[in-house]
């Protein structure tokens, strides 16, 4: 038996400021002709969720509006950053509160044949104890099931043992944590506006696409390949699992660092 589940990740939707909504629209229509038995949105649903009520509960509804059943995990431009990493906008328990009004809980479980999704916020892994027990209970309890993790950040850039503290990927101290949990097979992340699929210590792990927008070079190291577009994902039964990017037709390719009206203007990458 096989599941097919889409993941589409970092949509930047909003009802006042909608930059980025046809693109969204064109891959849900892609996805909704896909049929899959699934959908995970991988955060950055919302342009600025993490202060706006009206852009988080559109963003929601959109994704909803595929019409198939889905899943979601909050990223940071819904629940603010890692209150370490500092910024204008630090997770807290207001903003958690807003995501689970409008979107639902951080963390959850999702059983399908052969496997068990996890979904969790990797923004708050160092202050929101109460996800910790979902997910350990989550790998405990996942009996003969494969683990994958649903997450906005990746793991890491490169390897576990990286110890950069930097924006992109899960911070090293909650990293360890995640992994003294239970080591999973896979990991479906987002954030970093590029896909990359790859096996890194172990682990399978998928950087899904954004459906809105690249970082340009001018502004971020290149990790994998910057381009648009949305995963399909077999997860077999018996363990095995395969992805495949999907690029759906008319798709605009905006760089972030060239519109400076959507987030500010940002830092040169010195990478």
């Amino acid at each position: 038996m096989i599941t097919r589940i889409a993941q589409v990740s970092d949509a930047h939707l909003s009802p006042s400021r909608p930059f980025f909504a046809e693109n969204f629209s064109r891959v849900a229509e892609a996805v909704r002709a896909a049929k899959p038995d699934l959908v995970l949105a991988t955060g950055d649903l919302s342009l600025d969720g993490a202060d706006s009520d009206a852009d988080l509960e559109h963003a929601v509804a959109a994704h909803a509006a595929i019409g198939i059943e889905w899943r979601c995990v909050p990223g940071n431009h819904d629940v603010g950053d890692e209150p370490i990493l500092g910024g204008r906008q630090p997770y807290n328990a207001t903003r958690q509160q807003r995501w689970e009004r409008l979107a639902g809980p951080t963390a959850w479980v999702h059983d399908i044949p052969g496997w068990r999704l996890i979904g969790l916020d990797t923004q708050s892994l160092t202050v929101n104890e109460a996800q910790w027990e979902v997910i350990a209970r989550g790998m405990r309890d996942a009996g003969a099931r494969r683990v994958a993790l649903i997450q906005h950040k990746p793991l890491a850039e490169h390897f576990l043992a990286d110890t950069a503290v930097n924006y992109w990927p899960v911070l090293p101290e909650p990293r360890g944590r995640l992994l003294a949990a239970g080591c999973p097979a896979l990991v479906l992340s987002g954030h970093v506006h590029q896909w990359r699929e790859r096996e890194a210590d172990g682990i399978a792990q998928i950087w899904a696409p954004p459906t809105s927008f690249i970082v340009g070079d001018a502004w971020q190291a290149t990790y994998g390949h910057k381009l648009l577009g949305w995963v399909e994902h077999e997860f077999h039964q018996d363990g095995r699992h395969a992805a495949i990017l999907r690029q759906p037709e008319g798709l605009t390719q905006d760089d972030i660092g060239l519109m400076p009206q959507v987030y500010g203007g940002l830092a040169r990458s010195d990478g």
